[in-house]
């Protein structure tokens, strides 16, 4: 499921629209998703925490964050959310981006995220503390 549109943000990162990341620079994708029929946000938390245990454990440096975030104001469709997946550097995000890749444990993960829900878009960010 997180794999959804990875060729348009790899093409992107390649490039250079996206820019190097610095010290005080994260890359951040953000999936805008609804959860499929059936499925609840327990069920999200679950894959999910087990796709940032996964992520941790198989990308170098680790330090990757992912966030379920719901509106409080705006869009409020019942089950519509965004993922926000942070990354230290645009080669941590790349390494994750194939990390699951010919991997049995990474391979499950992702085909249970496409069981839980739907995702339609995907951006990637560089996002800069101040």
């Amino acid at each position: 499921m997180k794999t959804y549109l990875f060729k348009v943000t790899l093409a992107c990162a390649a490039i250079g629209i996206c820019g190097v990341a610095s010290a005080d620079t994260t890359i951040d994708e953000v999936f805008t998703c609804q959860l499929n029929e059936g499925k609840t946000m327990d069920d999200l938390r679950e894959v999910n925490a087990r796709w940032v245990k996964f992520m941790n454990a198989n990308v170098e440096g680790g330090n990757i964050s992912g966030n379920i975030v719901t509106t409080i104001v705006g869009d409020l469709t019942p089950g519509r959310f965004l993922f926000v997946d942070s990354f230290p550097s645009l080669e941590s995000w790349t390494a994750a981006k194939s990390a699951t890749t010919g991997n049995a444990e990474g391979e499950a993960i992702d085909a249970d995220f496409g069981a839980v829900t739907t995702c339609t878009e995907s951006e990637l960010y560089s996002s800069e503390s101040s």
